[in-house]
């Protein structure tokens, strides 16, 4: 009700305080009827508006505590004042009031957080946040549920409610501080709704839409950077250069030989009397200024970790061929998420499997009207409307609207079978809260490299030769063979890859990157290759392993135009599909060459 429209008011208008109360600050008021909004919604801010009838001797503030409570004397919101706004009647000592309200987020709304978090779960990170920042504000633990571990979470200054909201997208929670200001951290399925809805419980007819517009079945995660493992580069002098430049912009200190002698260092700018200096960040090193320049006889080696930017993919195999099927396509629905401050692939694996796991289901919404109490935003809600084909179906109720009409309370329900889709408020939030220049570049930063991802599979049998998974190992029974040879050392299963030209001539032969899982039987070979690098029309690419790195282990076809504005980031993943031999001692190559060695040594004292 517009307050130009309220001039002539009558005693009738006021609700009746059998029905539903109102306080603020501990003292009950008069509200008018049909003045009564209060919207919650999942991820969103609870508000709640009403019209205060009083004399002109009261007036509101921003922060008074605010409590309605309904027909059946339960409470129905709790928050503050955000804002109010008064207008006199002319020619009366009345005043009316337009009560805006925002609920107990406030008080996570207000805290800053500037912490980073490592390898916890989502539910110990967010119990830190409550001893740390909100227990002051009187926020108690409700449920915290565990959720999975977070590879890392870092936030630099940002409010605590922007906190929760990350680690929640990541793990696919909702949270909520409730009317007692209890924060609560759960699965999404943790709280049913206390009955069933069906026809009878509903005024009119409901609205049930189908589709899903942030559906996706594959997610890409880029912008993101890893640290890869120990590389070695070697530099000749020339009698003139002091500075040498890396293959990775440096991560850690690095390890600076010359000559094979141990080297002094420092960082650069910060460090004096060093021999060499280095700065993260930089794929720099540089050398004293008072030393002499190294010459083309000397051999500087450097061994250190360097950062190499990253992009990840995740699918739902299932989604991708239920939509292949239906649409007669593909069936790909591809969705890519800029995300410059992950630090890892396993945590850009990590916010790609939580966003596919909320947006990877085409889904269903309803919209009901009843007079009934007790559905509430964030709880999953059994639904029986059979002529829309909703036979006992399970959703989540992400919205519920409570108005009065004439002082009886009526509740405008919003469930969904797939994710909540948010608001118009929400999403002009996050816009605001992105804080970005105005300057447009495609969907890619100045300081940002392309990077393509070129991803390969293969799955190992017993009967390949030779096999980096097969195990062997000395026994009574195992004798000499032409078909028997040396195992593979965890170490030495893929140490390198190459890639060829058009013409099936080495263009490029670079040691791994990244490697995870070399001693078990799923092991991912990530290999970075730097946008000046293996520029060309390339045809295939091969992994090499072994003792000396000489072995060929695999080769797939990989038809690709490759320019200079452009990194690849080439993916293996390789999986054995056979129970490996046990024993104590393993025949290595390493092995048999100390056998060799120690027959020589024996051959040559006999003699």
């Amino acid at each position: 009700m517009a307050l130009d429209d309220q001039y002539f008011i009558s005693p009738y208008q006021v609700m009746r305080p059998e029905y539903i109360r109102f306080f603020i600050n501990g003292a009950e008021v008069k509200v008018l009827v049909n003045s009564l909004s209060i919207d919650d919604a999942i991820g969103e801010r609870s508000t709640a508006s009403f019209t205060v009838k009083t004399d002109t001797s009261v007036h509101f503030e921003q922060g008074q505590l605010v409590e309605i409570f309904g027909e059946d004397k339960g409470i129905l919101y709790a928050g503050v004042i955000d804002k109010p706004t008064e207008k006199r009647i002319p020619g009366q000592d009345i005043l009316m009031h337009n009560i805006q309200c925002k609920d107990q987020h406030y008080l996570a709304d207000k805290r800053i957080l500037a912490k980073a978090y490592e390898q916890q779960l989502a539910g110990t990170i967010i119990k830190n946040m409550i001893f740390e920042k909100l227990a002051e504000e009187g926020v108690t633990e409700g449920i915290i549920q565990d959720g999975p571990l977070v590879e890392e979470a870092v936030f630099n200054y940002v409010p605590v409610t922007r906190a929760i909201e990350a680690i929640a997208e990541k793990a696919g929670f909702i949270w909520y501080i409730d009317f007692d200001r209890k924060l609560y951290f759960v699965e999404r399925s943790t709280f049913t709704a206390p009955w069933i809805v069906t026809g009878a419980d509903i005024f009119h007819d409901p609205t049930v839409e189908h589709g899903n517009p942030k559906y996706r079945n594959s997610q890409y995660i880029k912008g993101g950077t890893d640290i890869t493992d120990p590389q070695t580069e070697e530099f000749k002098g020339d009698g003139k250069r002091t500075a040498f430049t890396t293959g990775f912009k440096l991560a850690k200190v690095p390890t600076i030989r010359l000559n094979g002698q141990t080297q002094t260092v420092g960082i650069r700018g910060l460090d004096n009397g060093k021999q060499w200096y280095w700065s993260k960040g930089e794929n720099t090193i540089s050398q004293d200024t008072n030393a002499t320049p190294i010459k083309d006889t000397d051999i500087l080696s450097v061994t250190y970790q360097g950062e190499f930017s990253i992009v990840v993919i995740s699918r739902n195999q299932d989604e991708i061929t239920l939509r292949k099927n239906l649409e007669m396509n593909s069936g790909l629905n591809e969705d890519v998420e800029d995300e410059p401050q992950t630090t890892n692939r396993e945590a850009a694996f990590q916010s790609a499997s939580a966003k596919l796991k909320k947006y990877g289901v085409i889904g269903r919404r309803v919209k009901f009207r009843t007079r009934r109490r007790g559905l509430e935003a964030g709880q999953l809600a059994i639904i029986n409307l059979p002529e829309h084909g909703l036979n006992n179906a399970e959703m989540l109720i992400e919205s519920v609207s409570i108005s009065d009409e004439a002082g009886m309370l009526f509740y405008e329900v919003s469930a969904v079978e797939g994710p909540e889709q948010g608001s118009w408020t929400r999403m002009f939030e996050l816009m605001a809260t992105r804080g970005e220049a105005f300057v447009i570049r495609e969907n890619i930063n100045e300081e940002e490299v392309l990077i393509t991802l070129a991803s390969f599979s293969k799955t190992w049998t017993a009967a390949e030769t030779p096999n980096i998974f097969k195990e062997v190992y000395a026994s009574n029974t195992l004798f000499p063979s032409t078909s028997l040879f040396p195992m593979f050392d965890f170490a030495d299963r893929v140490k390198s890859v190459i890639l060829y030209d058009s013409q099936g001539k080495e263009l490029l032969r670079k040691v791994l990157t990244k490697q995870n899982g070399a001693e078990t039987g799923s092991i991912t070979s990530l290999s970075y290759i730097a946008p000046f690098e293996a520029i060309g029309q390339l045809s295939k690419v091969a992994w090499f392993g072994g003792m000396r790195g000489n072995i060929k282990v695999d080769e797939q076809p990989y038809n690709k135009t490759k320019t200079d504005m452009e990194a690849i980031q080439v993916e293996k993943i390789d999986t054995r599909s056979f129970a490996p031999a046990t024993g104590t001692k393993k025949i290595t190559p390493a092995y048999m060459q100390d056998l060799d060695d120690r027959v020589a040594a024996l051959l040559a004292g006999s003699q």
